[in-house]
């Protein structure tokens, strides 16, 4: 948790709810790395909007750092809010009361259904890239909307969201009654909702109309 220390004059203002807020079903999801070599952080700006086709379709044939590459559909994703870190109880602490230290991380998963195993292999490799702390992710719902980091100061600034741990783990064959299936996972960080924005695309579908350069054989 970070505090603030000392303590604002009076407790935060909340806001009222006027529209509840759920993102659905993800059904894709896009990765980038989230710094360039030269250590700018990749975002969508106001002159790349990231409710534009056209600002996608230019990150996705980049050659460099800001490069974006698009999964194909995922299946049974689940993701399990991080529960509290605590310290102490019984004995340890003052009536046996535990401590709040702060957040797990959240834990995402989800199958890879009847993917090709040249497409798993290929994205293998984006475990090393989270090995570094340099990958991140947007999220697509059933919808066609998107989720991604907007920056605190400038609403029209979204980042991807960081990732960490992760795996893609080797096919399972689903014999007579089930597909084959390779599964996909990663921990979010602590804390890594505080910024979250669902955005509705303006002019395509980011299911059906990203769509990576190179056709699988």
């Amino acid at each position: 948790m970070t505090c603030q220390c000392p303590a604002a004059t009076s407790l935060p203002e909340i806001p009222a709810v006027s529209c509840g807020e759920n993102f659905g079903q993800i059904q894709k999801v896009a990765f980038q790395r989230l710094y360039k070599a030269d250590g700018t952080r990749n975002s969508f700006t106001t002159s790349n909007s990231i409710l534009l086709k056209a600002s996608w379709t230019a990150l996705m044939s980049a050659t460099d750092g800001s490069k974006i590459v698009v999964s194909p559909y995922v299946e049974a994703p689940t993701s399990e809010p991080g529960a509290a870190r605590t310290f102490g109880g019984g004995n340890e602490t003052l009536g046996g009361v535990e401590e709040i230290l702060g957040a797990e991380p959240t834990p995402f998963s989800a199958a890879l259904r009847r993917v090709p195993q040249n497409v798993i292999a290929i994205m293998k490799e984006l475990m090393c890239e989270a090995a570094t702390g340099n990958l991140g992710v947007f999220l697509f719902n059933e919808n066609g909307q998107i989720e991604a980091i907007q920056d605190k100061t400038t609403e029209t600034t979204f980042y991807p969201i960081p990732i960490r741990s992760l795996f893609i783990s080797d096919k399972g064959h689903g014999g007579l009654e089930n597909p084959d299936v390779n599964n996909i996972s990663w921990n979010f960080a602590p804390n890594y909702s505080d910024n979250l924005k669902i955005v509705t695309p303006t002019d395509f579908n980011p299911l059906t109309d990203l769509k990576p350069a190179v056709n699988n054989g």
